[in-house]
């Protein structure tokens, strides 16, 4: 069904507006996913637990978003106004990051700063539900993740430029993420949107956790998810660690910035646009099994690999395979959520992604001292391989079909 005039109208504001705030996204993921980390190994010597707690800031903020959304009932802003206003409290706190010395204190403000970036997605899907049609949300998507990665990749490998420096400030990398932040939060300000709804739809964890029991196709779904993002976020934060750990390839900070960032994003935008096609126009339950598959072969090619070509190739390879997961992890309950119930299932979606995400890291680590780099990988690699079978076991489900799950 075409668009009217007015609501084409309101797709490509959102688009325009989305397309910046991505862009500015792009700069603090890659702040937050790298640098963070990399400052603590190499400027910090910060232990373990420093390097997991930061690792697993955003995971952990996806904890609350229920909660979140019940607060923003409460207030009866926009959706977009609440991201804006989280925003601006993010870029207070990085700002605070900037001239902190404490290690402990630091980690504590970057911690509660990406648990404030973490909120936007939780919102962001009844924006994308809304103002978007359903044969365009995919597309429209993988051009904020393209744009989001050119951007991060451009000024990340200038980044990890200075860190090489002898008189580099590392307050001031977390300083211009705050500044990033601020602009972030009037791009979302302007972008139109309609409030949360007060309700039983905004009632918190339990409450979307409780789909979990009244939707037994969606229990099985997030099953699949659970295990397979176990899997993987077990081994981001080790990913950096390899590279520049005195244990790993103990590589320049350039040479981590260029291989986890600018291999790893070129990868990511070459393929984003064919992902976005394929959300639109496939079952979602083969789109996934094909992700896991990169993904699979990504974690064994860059634990293996002992030299920068390695590395790289396996970069890319987890480039290619998270131009499509993200794009399926921020879109894929608008295949199953009946109209009005997109931002309940994206709470228990991203509730459960945030559980898997803070406990992931320090797992991680934990089994990184007992099986060392190449065996952490094995281990990945089995439970997204376990992922693989439980989301095959559903292609015959009738309301996936019908769905397009």
């Amino acid at each position: 069904m075409p668009l009217s005039n007015e609501k084409k109208k309101v797709s490509t504001q959102t688009f325009r507006l989305d397309l910046i705030n991505s862009s500015l996204g792009g700069i603090l993921e890659v702040g937050f996913g790298t640098f963070a980390i990399l400052i603590a190994i190499r400027f910090l010597g910060a232990p373990d637990t420093i390097k997991a707690v930061l690792a697993s800031g955003v995971s952990a903020g996806l904890l609350l978003v229920p909660h979140m959304q019940r607060l923003a009932g409460w207030t009866q802003l926009s959706a977009s106004g609440f991201c804006a206003s989280l925003m601006l409290i993010c870029s207070l706190l990085l700002f605070a990051s900037g001239y902190l010395s404490h290690v402990w204190l630091l980690a504590a403000a970057l911690f509660l700063a990406q648990v404030c970036f973490s909120q936007l997605p939780g919102f962001m899907i009844q924006v994308y539900s809304r103002n978007y049609g359903s044969k365009e949300r995919g597309k429209r998507l993988s051009w904020n993740f393209i744009v989001s990665a050119l951007i991060g990749m451009i000024l990340s490998y200038v980044g990890g430029s200075y860190l090489d420096g002898q008189s580099a400030d590392p307050g001031l990398i977390f300083r211009i993420m705050g500044m990033v932040s601020l602009a972030s939060a009037f791009a979302l300000f302007l972008i139109p949107s309609q409030p949360i709804k007060k309700g039983k739809h905004t009632q918190g964890l339990i409450d979307s956790l409780d789909l979990l029991k009244e939707d037994r196709l969606f229990a099985s779904m997030l099953l699949a998810w659970m295990i397979m993002g176990l899997g993987i976020i077990m081994t981001l934060p080790l990913r950096i660690e390899y590279l520049g750990g005195e244990s790993g390839l103990n590589l320049s900070n350039e040479k981590v910035a260029l291989v986890t960032v600018v291999f790893f994003s070129v990868a990511r935008i070459i393929s984003s646009r064919l992902w976005g096609e394929l959300f639109d126009r496939v079952r979602f339950l083969h789109y996934r099994i094909s992700l896991n598959l990169l993904l699979i072969s990504a974690t064994l090619v860059y634990f293996h690999a002992e030299s920068l070509v390695g590395v790289s190739i396996g970069a890319a390879l987890a480039g290619v395979g998270v131009g499509g997961s993200k794009i399926a992890w921020s879109l894929w309950v608008t295949k199953l959520a009946s109209d009005g119930m997109e931002a309940r299932y994206m709470g228990a979606h991203v509730a459960l992604t945030g559980l898997r995400g803070a406990l992931a890291p320090f797992i991680g680590y934990w089994l990184l001292g007992i099986l060392g780099y190449q065996g952490v990988a094995w281990f990945s690699v089995a439970l997204v391989t376990l992922s693989t079978f439980l989301f095959y076991r559903l292609f015959s489900n009738k309301r996936a079909k019908l769905s397009g799950l």
